[in-house]
């Protein structure tokens, strides 16, 4: 079970800046869907009010949510009516409204939620990426270094055994959600918490704070393993997430590999749900370089076929950016091969950096199933709130898209809570060097699932909806 995302959404990648629908905010979480020539449904009744009204009823916020949804969302087609009397919340309407066998990603929250996160990477909650592990026991995977719980002196690994006062192994995923990420600051947790290495408990109490989070917490060089014919230094990247403050951090890591003269790159995204696509277009250009065809595509955003506009739009297909937002020249690595730490927390606009790089390098996976989502939102907001639907999916250079089922690792390997992330002992990060090394993987210790408990939340994750997303900027 891998990183954070509330149930049944998802986890990164929008866009921004598109015109949807004027007088709407608009930012985009990836993705991509062919269009076809089918006759318009009539899956949904048409508005009773104008949709553009911004009219803040329950009444003119479900027929806004109608409009919306039978407008844009990539499966309009198969949208079965309902009656909007039947919910008794625009939000609830609009989940009614959504396509399950083929959509687990849309989500609705509070504008000033979404627009804190994607813009400053502020999260609301106490600081840490918490993982149900193979015993499904409830762990600590991340921790945010300003957070609440990092102040209490809870680090990776820590198990935790209740949570106000219950026992996790009689919380459903939904409770537990609930009570790992409030929606407002100033909420207190009661915690009974067992340390990394430690058996004896201990109670703690946090309190909900605005997160500033690091996106890029850790880049490091390592030295060639001892009797390495290829006697190159790695280079290890951290990478959380693809909100705009990562952009002048990636930069720097890349400047010091390659100072460094790192001949390999490790990228851990095991925790990365998504964001930017043009920050994923970025890193991917630093790892690639000149290995990436002239004028090729990072990816290409399809929309439904009420929108031929939109696909065949330019500004909806994102190359390889060379150049920062700040117009300066990105540092690269050129390299002819890439090493991924993955699992199912890495999601959306992370999935695009491996689809994106697959036509022009080795992209080489090691961990767990990716989390499955090439498809994108734009978010759309009315009365207060973030709608992220489905809007398109995302294709890569050669038109690839089609990874609903996620990217397999080709070396199984179990999350490790006894090593710290970027210690070389550290399970998945020993078996990617060993991979390098022989070209063999170790022995799996766990299935790429991770867990046994049936989980009501995506691919099985604690964590928020806009955690797993494809933004574009």
């Amino acid at each position: 079970m891998d990183p954070v995302t509330l149930p049944a959404v998802a986890r990164r990648s929008l866009v921004r800046g598109l015109a949807c629908v004027a007088a709407l905010t608009l930012a985009a979480c990836g993705g991509g869907g062919g269009a076809s020539n089918s006759p318009t449904p009539t899956a949904s009744a048409a508005p009773t009010v104008d949709p553009l009204a911004n009219v803040c009823t329950p009444t003119g916020e479900k027929s806004w949510v109608s409009a919306y949804l039978n407008d844009v969302y990539l499966f309009y087609r198969d949208i079965v009516a309902v009656d909007p009397n039947a919910y008794a919340t625009p939000e609830a309407y609009f989940d009614a409204l959504l396509v399950p066998s083929k959509d687990r990603f849309s989500f609705v929250e509070q504008q000033s939620v979404a627009d804190a996160f994607f813009a400053a990477g502020q999260d609301i909650g106490y600081g840490a990426v918490f993982k149900l592990d193979t015993s499904n026991r409830l762990r600590i995977g991340y921790v945010d270094a300003s957070g609440p719980l990092a102040s209490q002196g809870v680090a990776r690994g820590a198990e935790i055994t209740a949570v106000q006062g219950q026992a996790v192994s009689t919380l459903s995923t939904s409770t537990l959600n609930g009570f790992l990420f409030p929606t407002s600051v100033a909420v207190p947790l009661s915690l009974t918490v067992v340390d990394a290495g430690q058996t004896a408990p201990r109670a703690i109490v946090v309190t909900s704070t605005s997160v500033v989070e690091d996106p890029v917490p850790l880049a490091q060089v390592l030295p060639s393993d001892p009797g390495d014919p290829l006697s190159a230094k790695i280079g290890y990247l951290l990478f959380d997430d693809q909100v705009a403050t990562a952009e002048s951090e990636l930069i720097a890591a890349f400047d010091t590999f390659g100072a460094a003269g790192v001949g390999d790159l490790v990228i851990d995204l095991r925790y990365n749900g998504g964001g930017f696509l043009y920050i994923a277009s970025e890193l991917a250009y630093m790892i690639a370089g000149n290995r990436i065809a002239p004028n090729a595509t990072f990816e290409k955003l399809v929309f439904n076929d009420r929108h031929p506009e939109k696909t065949a739009n330019p500004s909806n297909t994102v190359p390889f950016h060379a150049a920062s937002t700040a117009s300066q020249v990105l540092p690269t690595l050129n390299l002819p091969r890439v090493f991924v730490i993955t699992a199912p927390g890495t999601c959306s606009a992370s999935e695009s950096v491996i689809n994106g790089l697959t036509p022009f390098v080795q992209v080489i996976r090691i961990g767990g199933t990716t989390c499955g989502k090439p498809y994108g939102f734009i978010q759309t907001d009315n009365c207060g709130k973030a709608y992220f639907a489905i809007q398109f999916q995302g294709v890569n250079n050669v038109g690839f898209g089609d990874y609903t089922s996620g990217f397999a690792p080709a070396c199984v390997v179990a999350d490790d809570f006894d090593h710290a992330l970027g210690d070389r002992n550290e399970g998945r990060l020993a078996a990617t060097l060993a991979y390098r090394r022989t070209g063999v993987c170790p022995a799996p210790v766990a299935s790429a699932k991770e867990s046994g408990r049936s989980l009501e939340s995506v691919e099985g994750l604690l964590g928020r909806p806009e955690r797993q997303r494809r933004l574009i900027r």
